[in-house]
This record gives C-alpha cells, sequence and structure tokens, in this order.
C-alpha cells in the first residue's frame, strides 16, 4: 500500500504524443507524485470534422476519471477548454500562460494549428483581458495548414512549419502564444525571434502543482 505518497494527478489528453512530455514535466518539479493518463482522441477529431465539440463524451470521461479521485484533472487540449470551466476540478492547462501573457503584453499574435481551438483561446484571452481590466490588441495566426503534419507524426515537419508561418505573421507582435500545447517544441525554432514565444505546457504544469504544496 502507497499510503504515505502525495494525492495523484490525472492529466486528460486528445493525443497519446503529450504523455511522454506530460509526465516528464511533472517529474522535473515533483519526482514522487502520482500520476494517470487518459487519452481521448475521438473528442478532437469530432471537433475538427464538424465545428462542433462532444460534449457527452467530454463529460463521460472526466466523470469516469473523477472516479479515480485525483486531487487535480488537468485537460491538455485547448479546443475543450471552456468544458473544462463547467466543472468543478477540471482545469485547462492554458490558463496559467494566459494569466500572463494578458498581464504583461499589449499585442498579441495567437498562434493554433487546430481551427477548434481559435475561438476558445481568442475567447480565454479576452475574458482573462476583462478580468485584469486591460485592454490587448489580438493578431491572427493562422497555422492550420500544419496540422495535417501533426495527424501524420511527422513532429519535427510540423514544428518546422509552423514556426516559418510564425515568422510572417507576427512581426507587430509584443509576444506569441502557441496556443496548443502541441505546438510547444516550436520554441526551439524561433530562439532567435525578437518577439516572446510562449506555451502552456510547462508553465501550466509548474502553476498546477503549487495548488498541491
Amino acid at each position: 500500500m502507497c499510503l504515505n505518497l502525495p494525492t495523484m494527478i490525472a492529466f486528460f489528453h486528445t493525443s497519446i504524443v503529450h504523455i511522454d512530455r506530460f509526465e516528464q514535466l511533472v517529474r522535473k518539479y515533483h519526482s514522487i507524485i502520482p500520476i494517470q493518463h487518459f487519452v481521448k482522441e475521438s473528442i478532437l477529431q469530432t471537433a475538427l470534422a464538424t465545428g462542433q465539440l462532444d460534449k457527452i463524451t467530454f463529460i463521460k470521461t472526466i466523470q469516469d476519471i473523477q472516479q479515480t479521485k485525483p486531487a487535480l484533472i488537468i485537460c491538455t487540449c485547448s479546443t475543450y477548454g471552456q468544458l473544462c470551466d463547467q466543472l468543478p476540478n477540471v482545469h485547462r492547462i492554458d490558463q496559467p500562460i494566459v494569466h500572463h501573457i494578458v498581464a504583461n503584453y499589449t499585442t498579441i499574435a495567437l498562434a493554433y494549428t487546430a481551427s477548434s481551438t481559435k475561438t476558445i483561446s481568442l475567447d480565454l484571452l479576452q475574458q482573462i483581458a476583462k478580468q485584469q481590466d486591460k485592454k490587448i490588441h489580438i493578431i491572427d495566426c493562422d497555422c492550420t495548414h500544419c496540422w495535417p503534419y501533426f495527424e501524420a507524426g511527422q513532429l519535427k515537419k510540423y514544428e518546422q512549419e509552423i514556426a516559418k508561418t510564425i515568422r510572417v505573421k507576427t512581426n507587430e507582435a509584443e509576444v506569441v502564444f502557441l496556443a496548443q500545447a502541441s505546438m510547444e517544441g516550436v520554441t526551439a525554432y524561433l530562439e532567435d525571434l525578437e518577439q516572446v514565444v510562449v506555451s502552456s505546457p510547462e508553465f501550466g504544469v509548474k502553476q498546477f502543482l503549487r495548488l498541491l504544496t
């Protein structure tokens, strides 16, 4: 029995590629806390194909996760972020970084590769800006032409093509927000960019772990 272990964190992913990355991130900052990963790829596929969220499957999966009694449930899919806001103890991975972005920058480039993410991420930026009583300007950086590379498992090509698009479309921004967890690796190709480039995974994990200490 593991009675002395800290309470568990549960991650809800819409792609199996996120499991290793988030496992590594938690272990970077906390060596023993138990972690479980739950994956439901079909709900993102539905959102991309139909433009509609699969609310029934999302909520059912969250209910199944809740049966494991986690201290935190963290959803790593930005597309389903607004549904997280409607459920108790379900956190969206992008919320901490958006609070940081809005607090520190005014002209923000929103980069996304999944069409289903654009409106959700835009709404979150505007919602946080309203909470902070701050006016922001958002520059659209549509990278949806890169998504097929992710679906094909060509992650290096995916990241390189996103980086190319960002270089062209974000010259007027102060900060570039990589709206999806899958985009985090793009930062390696933009180290010389004048603008600040931020993503949600590591920043979010660090913030959520603080809730348990």
